[in-house]
């Protein structure tokens, strides 16, 4: 992501996506130049002692290996083994978390004269409350595109005749560019994946063992914050590490406590953005919050920052962006109910007895003032039936 978050530089952030697999090889490029780093590919843990800091391995032919660690750190992903380890020695709360729904991923092909099939340069989304699809630009001039439904409606739809039914009934003008062809070949050889949510405490166990990204705070990819969220992890046990002089008695259990809070309030924004996107997006409130979000954040940049600004383009802490938000709801409605009692209160005072208004002042107001709003009052009416 990159952001000019200095004064409210809105038109200077925007969010770039990176492809996982070339990030994989920049990071193993980057690690052959660190001797003191062995990489070891194919070797599934099997279990692993945190008092002696022994691991065992087994490599595909079934052969183990056992190896030792002064400190044992795992970032192996949602479905943890070093995690797993982890709980049988010591009391961890943990929640895993499936939602109803699952993802299958089509693709929109470049146009037959190589370009881009629709705008470039924004995340085009189609939601349809119970679910949404959602198309991202790659460099090769195509789009990743992303069904996103309940499991129970992925069954219903068992034929090619069922697919291209379904798709012109719910996303009509997206067939056009997905290519029927290629939507019924598409949907029909693949299946809908799970999405997980996890959550635990705490990450470590002693001095001798910790887990980070994923292996604690999995979290349903409707914020863009997964990555981020484990690299920041970097950052957060850095910092610890740098507190404490490097003692891990002391870092590992402040890792737990500075990241624990923050690690479920981003699997819990996740999960909010989920329902904003497939469902908040369609009421008709939600462009005017985002236009007043921007205009206040535009005048007061420093005490008004919306929600997705916080959470994408600073390191304000995920918590904290929870709180803040709390804080604006809060500040919104109590501004709203105030204008609706002065409303009311207008509203009975210029209705009272039956007076014209354009034949009283309001409090002082001059006449022809109480013309206008006599008149904007009737268009109101008129708007709201």
């Amino acid at each position: 992501m990159c952001s000019a978050h200095n004064g409210c530089l809105l038109n200077f952030q925007y969010i770039m996506s990176v492809d996982r697999r070339k990030l994989n090889e920049l990071l193993l490029t980057a690690t052959e130049k660190y001797p003191n780093i062995a990489l070891h590919f194919q070797h599934k843990l099997v279990s692993c002692d945190f008092q002696t800091g022994e691991m065992v391995f087994e490599k595909p032919e079934g052969e183990r290996l056992t190896r030792h660690a002064d400190v044992i750190i795992g970032c192996d992903g949602a479905y943890s083994a070093v995690r797993q380890q982890l709980m049988k020695c010591t009391l961890m709360y943990y929640e895993q978390t499936y939602i109803p729904h699952g993802y299958l991923e089509l693709r929109i092909p470049k146009t037959p004269d190589d370009k881009y099939a629709m705008a470039i340069n924004y995340l085009h989304l189609w939601p349809r409350n119970q679910f949404m699809m959602i198309a991202l630009p790659n460099q090769d001039k195509t789009y990743t595109t992303t069904l996103i439904m309940p499991f129970e409606i992925f069954k219903q739809i068992d034929s090619e005749e069922k697919v291209v039914d379904f798709f012109k009934t719910h996303f009509p003008d997206s067939i056009q560019f997905l290519g029927e062809e290629n939507l019924k070949k598409t949907y029909m050889s693949g299946s809908a994946r799970p999405v997980v949510s996890v959550k635990c405490h705490p990450y470590h166990v002693g001095d001798r063992g910790l887990i980070m990204g994923d292996a604690t705070h999995a979290m349903v990819p409707f914020y863009g914050q997964g990555m981020n969220a484990g690299l920041e992890d970097c950052i957060v046990f850095e910092e610890m590490l740098d507190q404490y002089d490097n003692d891990f008695s002391k870092a590992l259990p402040a890792f737990t406590e500075m990241r624990n809070i923050d690690a479920k309030a981003i699997c819990d924004l996740a999960m909010y953005n989920y329902i904003e996107l497939r469902e908040a997006v369609n009421s008709p409130l939600f462009v005017p919050r985002k236009v007043l979000d921007n205009v206040l954040y535009y005048l007061f940049p420093n005490t008004w920052i919306p929600l997705y600004t916080m959470v994408s383009f600073t390191r304000i802490r995920y918590h904290q962006c929870i709180l803040q938000r709390e804080w604006q709801d809060q500040v919104l409605r109590r501004v709203g109910y105030g204008f609706a009692t002065v409303g009311a209160f207008l509203g009975c005072y210029m209705l009272r007895d039956n007076v014209q208004i354009h034949k009283t002042s309001l409090f002082g107001v001059p006449y022809w003032l109480s013309g206008q709003l006599s008149g904007i009052s009737e268009s109101l009416k008129t708007w709201i039936k």
